[in-house]
């Protein structure tokens, strides 16, 4: 006769180990590295010149700025960060009506990293446990991976220094010196 709790240990490690399995029933490696460089867009590519071979079919969305979804609408910091990056992406042009999910979760993330940040201002980097101990506070731990997490989104649509090198920018350059210097001098 086998012990309850042994055959439910069981039960257990074959759960995770079919959680574990990808779609062909292979455990992947433990430690297994990143993809490397995201791909740049081919627009891009031929912009720079860059691009070898014939351009590459992409799917795209048009420029514009998407609806904002129904979601936000209970924070009002989330729907504050939407209309000021909806404003600033579409400035810039990088904005398309297919990224309303991604800056709608960017807007998510930093309302809440924002509120995390409140709790831990109110309450300090440590906590009192029911035991008299001290032990650092929750809030801590939640803020740092929600500020890791709204810095790659940031990158995600160009919001950072370095991803805005990456991203690139069109400069116009007047058709000659007689045009350049109208421009400037009106």
């Amino acid at each position: 006769m086998v012990p309850k709790w042994r055959r439910l240990s069981e039960i257990v490690c074959q759960c995770r180990a079919s959680a574990l399995r990808n779609r062909n029933g292979v455990f992947p490696p433990r430690n297994m590295a990143a993809r490397g460089r995201k791909p740049k867009p081919t627009a891009l590519k031929v912009f720079e010149g860059t691009q070898r071979g014939a351009p590459k079919r992409e799917p795209s969305a048009p420029v514009g700025v998407p609806p904002m979804p129904d979601r936000l609408a209970v924070e009002p910091l989330a729907v504050a960060k939407w209309e000021e990056l909806a404003s600033i992406l579409s400035a810039v042009g990088t904005l398309t009506t297919g990224d309303g999910e991604a800056l709608a979760t960017l807007c998510e993330v930093y309302a809440a990293a924002q509120q995390c940040l409140l709790e831990l201002r109110a309450s300090g980097p440590t906590i009192k446990t029911d035991l008299g101990g001290v032990k650092p506070n929750p809030a801590g731990s939640l803020y740092r991976g929600l500020v890791s997490l709204q810095a790659s989104l940031m990158a995600e649509f160009g919001l950072t220094p370095s991803s805005r090198v990456r991203l690139g920018t069109k400069v116009e350059k007047p058709a000659d010196e007689l045009a350049d210097f109208f421009a400037r001098h009106g």
